[in-house]
């Protein structure tokens, strides 16, 4: 009888199949996110640029404003306390004490490309009471100056 009543049973309707489609909230919430990064990320890395440049800008003009008939021995060491002015403008202090060699190897540590030829008056040619730079060495130290500015966002 049991067994009669077992066989009478129709068996239960199966659920249909979960659909992929729509996704559940947490799915939605990704997705906009990522396409509102992708969306921002090209101005992000602009304002980045903006912010680097702006920063920068008021220091490019640091050298030009130094007067133009002093001797290559003043004139080099008016540049390097106008670096070292930035440097602690910026909390380096540590950086301002140094001198020599010491110096040239931290200005090239923060631009790896830098020239070091270019930099060289800086340590070697900076406490000595004759020096002869010459326009051409000058314009090199302060282009190369300028790069170094523009590398290390002084």
């Amino acid at each position: 009888m049991i067994e009669q009543l077992h066989q009478q049973l129709i068996p239960p309707a199966a659920p249909p199949p979960i659909s992929w489609w729509p996704p559940a909230p947490g799915w939605w919430v990704l997705a906009l996110s990522l396409l509102l990064l992708l969306l921002l990320l090209p101005w992000l890395r602009r304002q980045g640029r903006r912010r680097r440049r702006r920063r920068v800008q008021p220091h490019m003009s640091l050298f030009s404003s130094i007067p133009p008939g002093l001797s290559d021995s003043h004139w080099l060491a008016e540049v390097n306390t106008r670096i070292k002015q930035l440097l602690k403008q910026r909390g380096e202090d540590s950086a301002t004490r140094l001198f020599g060699e010491a110096w040239l190897d931290y200005l090239c540590s923060r631009y790896p490309s830098a020239r070091r030829s270019a930099l060289q008056p800086l340590a070697a040619d900076l406490y000595r009471p004759q020096v002869q730079l010459g326009e051409e060495k000058r314009e090199a130290l302060l282009r190369e100056l300028r790069q170094w500015m523009r590398h290390d966002d002084v």
